[in-house]
């Protein structure tokens, strides 16, 4: 299903981290390491572009003998921007690797080398989902959790948040596709409702629907539960993540909130609060977000 994945890197405690996780995507058989060195910009330490290149090669290299033995073929790619006016900057870079190459599936960490903790997604992930045609699969970590974060297989129990509408019923068929598929949830959040009675009729019109995706799952030989909750949809669905366990977050980058929230990939759509607050990775189905 993944056959070929493009594996963007730079070299942040995140995107190593990511090495780990690889051999638990389905169909893989390919990765190619990218690093972007972006020399039209001076760092604090000056013009040190040249042993910056150097030392991603030596980097990279590890890396790549890293994924070999475990069994994954790599190859690596270190591409370098002299004019952004030409070349765009590091985010097209990477879509233009991935549109190149044509990969099945970006994988990237949340955040990148920079020091400002409150940065909740980093500014490169950010442009790539925004503008990706590939799903991304955004690996988010416990933060502090170093060595000690538990490594579940990445779809061993996975958070499906479904609003119904046109866009979310893409992560169902995303699903329907992995070659194996270990324990589904599916959660709707009912986050509209002027009395009880109401929110009491969406919670009943929300299962009945469940019920009847969980009949069709099964069907295909998918285990699925399904839950209802009330409550302020991103925060509910990292809530019910952490209360789960949940290993991955799989949804499309927009709903049915989309019309009627800000358009734009840092404040507003439900996917981008989750990504950005999520402590276990996340799968975006594909397809670009609207501007």
């Amino acid at each position: 299903m993944f056959e070929k994945v493009l594996l963007p890197t730079d070299f942040s405690p995140d995107s190593q981290r990511v090495l780990g996780y690889v051999k638990d995507i389905p169909g893989i058989q390919k990765v190619i390491l990218l690093h972007v060195v972006d020399a039209t910009r001076q760092s604090i330490h000056g013009w040190t572009h040249g042993p910056e290149i150097e030392n991603a090669k030596i980097i990279m290299e590890e890396n790549r003998l890293a994924l070999e033995k475990g069994g994954v073929k790599a190859d690596v790619a270190i591409e370098t921007i002299v004019n952004t006016i030409l070349q765009g900057d590091i985010p097209q870079t990477i879509l233009e690797k991935a549109d190149t190459e044509n990969v099945s599936l970006i994988v990237m960490g949340a955040r990148g080398k920079n020091t400002i903790k409150e940065i909740l997604l980093g500014s490169v992930s950010a442009s790539v989902i925004r503008h990706a045609k590939n799903p991304i699969l955004l690996m988010r970590f416990p933060p502090e959790s170093g060595a000690t974060h538990e490594h579940k297989p990445l779809f061993s129990r996975m958070l499906v948040p479904l609003d119904f509408s046109g866009p979310s019923w893409s992560a169902l068929l995303l699903l329907k596709d992995l070659p194996k598929t270990g324990q589904v949830i599916l959660l709707n959040i009912v986050d509209r409702g002027e009395s009880e009675e109401e929110i009491q009729a969406a919670i009943r019109e929300a299962q009945e629907k469940l019920d009847t995706i969980k009949k069709d799952l099964e069907t295909s030989g998918i285990a699925a539960e399904t839950r209802v909750h009330v409550g302020y949809p991103p925060d509910e669905i990292n809530a019910t993540a952490e209360r789960e366990n949940a290993s991955l977050i799989l949804m499309s980058p927009q709903g049915e909130g989309w019309t009627r929230e800000l358009k734009t990939l840092f404040i507003g759509s439900t996917t981008t609060a989750v990504i950005g607050r999520a402590q276990v990775p996340v799968l975006i189905v594909a397809g670009q977000m609207p501007d």
